[in-house]
């Protein structure tokens, strides 16, 4: 009994002996870590070291990147347009049966009306209310309607457009307008800081960072529907940039770092209809050019030289003892061109425009678009071993599109786009019966139009409209214009041998 009194008293003494040394190892010993204890410090993350001076320059350029935005981004508008359209539904598979059942046809290939969508870009270019967009963005557009960076909306009509540099105006009425500043895009370097701004994806107001990949890119874009054996007058310069464009960027700004637009945000390179890491803008210096023959005069006058080019390759070079590839060679030379009338000659390599070297097509076609009718222009060719130098008094392209807003919205209504009947297209028709008639040629006829209903097709020649004849685009417009709506015209025609008329209802 006694034993067993001493073994419980045994296990008590040591259960308050562990008790005792546990209080002392947490309070007199601190052996517990100072965080898990009641009098811990507050725990602090990150550090509280000053910006290494290495790096204070990237501190830079990210706060030129917020001023740069910052100026910008009030200037950049949101672009939405719509545009009626008839399509034809599909026959359905029951028409036999219900013919049957209630004995009749019925007509299920009846048009169907739907509104097409669109949304883009523009950038204002001036406190009257001009804005500065892409021609893809507005083609074809019935309404269109302009949304600012305050979110302020307005109606916009068209001013011009000009599809063959894929540069367009359009103009609102509003007050207190940011204008954009513009840059010069001739001093710009590859491999500078660029900002790309605009509305992607439906994404208002984005602005995305690279640089300038590469400057004077022709990418087979911009189509000439009426380019023959003389070539194509599309214009294409394109600097290159890997700051993201996306669909809806279109005509946004293509910005460097002191907050000057260099250019127009219009194409991406992509396999997948998103960005790819190639986007194309057009060098604002080429859109100043177009944008102001378009406010002053509605359409673009566009100088002409004359000639169609090949780049040198280097069968070329060695045929003509090069020391390298460079320059182009003129394929041709047009029949009473300035190109003719000045000297040059097929087979010429031309080296040089302006004092500037000359490798692509396109080189020597956007220097041209830069020029007016009339301006004379430096150009050096090789030409039997040899340089020589030939200034050519640059002459006017003939046949110029309608592109004023009142112009394409009568044109579009009636259904019709035609051209002044010149000796290019002449040799194109390939028809006798037009050698020696005057009058404008039909390029385009809208389906289910005014014209389509009245049976005019393209390759039509409008010799006359009522008592009135025509001789040139100029009167084909004042003579419509002289019509009231509802009334019905008889246009006078030739087709190819063969004389036509057609009853045209003017549109409302």
């Amino acid at each position: 009994m006694l034993s067993k009194k001493i073994k419980i008293w045994s296990v008590i003494g040591f259960i308050v002996l562990g008790v005792f040394i546990g209080i002392i190892l947490t309070s007199q010993l601190e052996w517990t870590p100072k965080v898990l204890s009641s009098e811990k410090k507050s725990l602090i993350l990150g550090s509280d070291a000053t910006v290494p001076e290495s790096l204070q320059g990237s501190h830079e350029q990210s706060d030129a990147f917020v001023k740069v935005s910052e100026e910008i981004m009030p200037t950049v508008v949101s672009i939405a347009t719509s545009k009626i359209v008839e399509s034809k539904s599909q026959i359905t598979p029951f028409a036999p049966l219900l013919r049957d059942f209630f004995g009749r046809e019925f007509d299920f290939n009846e048009p169907q009306t739907q509104r097409l969508q669109g949304l883009g870009s523009g950038i204002i270019v001036s406190d009257q209310g001009y804005i500065l967009t892409n021609h893809h963005v507005i083609r074809n557009a019935d309404d269109i309607t302009v949304t600012l960076y305050d979110k302020r909306e307005f109606k916009a009509e068209l001013v011009g457009s000009d599809p063959l540099t894929e540069i367009a105006v359009i103009k609102i009425k509003a007050d207190d307008l940011p204008v954009a500043r513009l840059g010069d895009s001739d001093k710009i370097r590859v491999g500078e800081w660029v900002l790309a701004f605009g509305n992607p994806l439906y994404l208002t107001s984005t602005v995305t960072a690279g640089i300038v990949s590469a400057k004077g890119r022709s990418i087979g874009i911009i189509r000439d529907p009426n380019a023959g054996e003389s070539g194509s007058y599309a214009v294409e310069n394109f600097i290159q940039t890997d700051a993201a464009i996306n669909p809806g960027n279109s005509g946004g700004a293509l910005v460097n770092l002191k907050a000057e637009v260099i250019g127009v945000n219009t194409a991406i390179a992509s396999q997948t209809g998103g960005y790819q890491g190639y986007g194309f803008a057009v060098p604002i210096n080429l859109a100043k050019r177009i944008m102001q023959d378009l406010i002053k005069k509605g359409h673009v006058v566009r100088a002409w030289l004359g000639i169609g080019m090949r780049p040198v390759t280097e069968e070329i070079a060695e045929r003509y003892n090069m020391e390298r590839p460079q320059g182009v060679l003129i394929e041709q030379v047009m029949d009473d061109s300035p190109a003719q009338k000045a000297g040059l000659k097929s087979l010429d390599i031309i080296l040089k425009v302006e004092g500037k070297s000359i490798d692509q097509s396109n080189e020597v076609q956007s220097i041209i678009a830069m020029k007016s009718p009339g301006d004379e222009v430096s150009i050096t060719v090789l030409r039997d071993g040899k340089q020589k130098q030939i200034r050519v008094t640059l002459g006017e392209r003939e046949g110029e599109k309608v592109s004023s807003s009142q112009e394409e919205s009568k044109v579009s209504k009636l259904g019709l786009q035609v051209e002044n009947l010149t000796d290019e297209i002449r040799s194109r028709l390939n028809h006798n019966a037009y050698d020696k008639m005057k009058g404008v040629i039909v390029t385009d006829v809208k389906p289910y139009s005014n014209a389509a209903d009245a049976g005019i097709q393209p390759g039509d020649l409008i010799t006359k409209i009522e008592d009135h004849q025509i001789t040139n685009l100029s009167d084909y417009k004042k003579v419509l214009e002289s019509f009231k709506a509802s009334d019905v015209v008889i246009f006078y025609m030739q087709r190819a041998a063969q004389k036509y008329h057609a009853f045209v209802k003017i549109p409302e």
